[in-house]
Parts: structure tokens; sequence; C-alpha cells
């Protein structure tokens, strides 16, 4: 708190009501001193002071009261998240084409927006200096014009984007099915801890194993313009690496468990996996002239 140094308070499960002064930052001024009362004791503030709380429980709940006094950033890994993260992985492996389209899309929307964004606020700082009748001030009535025909060509290119991101997105799709068994496979993975509290396995492992999927040998003897056949190996080769790479630190009583939970994940998801291959098929003509 004196000199200014970040603290780090680790596996934080509630907050101690003597740390309320330190999270209002209720300061007080003595003799030119900045100081802050800590329990029954004052102690000179240094403004570059600051704390971080953290904690590995993702069920750790926290009132609402000390939500509003800090800024929470969440690393838990989500289901929405991992796939999300997959799909980027399985999209640069096999679709490059695809995922630099969607990245420039992406952020040409950005930009897009940025410059509405500014022509607005152009709009307002005219429209606030106007002085007198708006109608008789030509130089306003010049710049509101100049100012529409602007927000309505990038509204057009903007349209344009859009179009081009549906069929990204057509072919992203395909691949969906993939991302979601492959976040089911790591929660599986995840779950695990609860049959025996060794095993244990963090999300750079599965990383590790969805990897070795996308580069595995099998895919060698499958033409690249071949996607859903490459698509059916991938999910194959996935199921399969991360059985044998995890079963390594299994009880072989819980290989069993562990295999039957596979097997589900990947019976569940074959459907789609056999429904977005048969899609692909059909529809991988349109991207390239979009």
């Amino acid at each position: 708190l004196r000199f200014g140094t970040p603290l780090l308070v680790q596996d934080v499960e509630h907050v101690d009501p003597i740390l309320n002064s330190v999270l209002n930052k209720e300061t007080h001024k003595q003799g030119g001193r900045v100081l802050i009362t800590v329990g029954d004791q004052d102690i000179d503030f240094s403004p570059m002071f600051t704390m971080f709380l953290a904690t590995r429980d993702p069920t750790a709940v926290f009132t609402p009261d000390l939500c509003s006094r800090v800024t929470f950033v969440n690393f838990t890994v989500t289901p929405s998240s991992l796939q999300n993260q997959c799909m980027n992985l399985v999209l640069k492996s096999e679709r490059p084409d695809v995922d630099k389209k969607r990245s420039d899309m992406l952020k040409l929307q950005g930009e897009f927006r940025v410059k509405l964004r500014e022509l607005e606020d152009g709009l307002l700082q005219a429209l606030s200096n106007v002085q007198g009748n708006i109608l008789d001030d030509e130089s306003v009535i010049s710049s509101m014009e100049n100012l529409k025909k602007q927000a309505e060509q990038v509204q057009r290119e903007a349209a344009q984007t859009d179009t081009v991101m549906e069929e990204i997105e057509r072919v992203s799709d395909t691949y969906a099915p993939l991302s979601q068994a492959a976040a089911r496979v790591f929660f599986s993975l995840e779950q695990l801890g609860s049959v025996y509290f060794l095993y244990q396995h963090s999300l750079q492992f599965f990383l590790d194993i969805f990897n070795d999927a996308l580069k595995d040998e099998a895919l060698a003897k499958v033409p690249r313009e071949d996607y859903s056949g490459r698509l059916a190996v991938i999910f194959q080769e996935l199921f399969k690496i991360a059985f044998r790479r995890t079963s390594r630190g299994l009880l072989y009583k819980d290989r069993l468990v562990f295999a039957l939970r596979l097997a589900q994940v990947s019976a569940d998801s074959a459907g789609d996996i056999d429904d977005a291959a048969g899609a692909n098929t059909a529809g991988n003509g349109n991207l390239g002239n979009a």
C-alpha cells in the first residue's frame, strides 16, 4: 500500500471485510499525506497500488457488492469458447483460404463500425456548433449531406461483407460438429477428476491431442480437396489419440469408464459429422466465387 507494489492474493474463496476500505479506496489526507485505514491502522497509500485476487475454483460465487467494486476477468474455459478455439485451429489447418477470408472480413466489419461511429460523432459535432437557425447555416447543411453520402457508402460496403461472411459461415458450419465433439472430449477429461483426484489434465494437454489429430499420418492418404473425407478422418483420429494418450495414466478399471464416455460422445456426434460432410460436398463451389 505504501510503496505502490502490486499485490497478488491467490486461492481467494471469500473477501475479508478488513479489505473493504482498500477495495473502495477510502483515502483521506492528513498533513499532505494520503492515508488509508486498514483495521485500526492508518497507512500511507500510493496511487500506483494494485491488488489482484485470484481463485482456481470455477464454482466460486462472489456477492454483488464485491462485483461492483472490482473488475472481473474470467479465464474459465467454457464450451462455447473452446468450440471457437477448436474451430479456428481446424480452419487454419484444413481451410486456410476460408480462415484468411474470415479474418479479413471480420477486420473490415470492425473498420466499418469505427467509420460509422466517426461519422456519427462528426454529425453531432456539426450540430453542436450550429449558431442560430440550422436551416440558415449552409456549411452545416453541406456537412450533413456529405456525412449522409459517406454513411450510405459505408453501409453498402458493410452489406457486401455481410454477404461474404454468410458464405464463409456456411463453410465453417461444416466443421462445427467436430469442434463441438472436441469440446466434449476436453470436458470428459476434466470430469475424470471426479473418478480419481489425480486425474488432472490441462487445456494444453488437450490442444496437443487436437493438433496431433489435425496432422495425423492418416490424412496424407486423403486428398486436400476431399473435405468430407478429411473431416471423417480427423474425427476418428481425435478419439483414438485422446484414448491412447490419456489411458496411460489411468488405472486399468478406469480405462473402461473413459472408453465408454468417449464412445458415447462419438456416437452422439457421428450423425452430425455425416450431415456436415454431405452439406460440405454440396456447397463447396460457392465460396470460391464469393
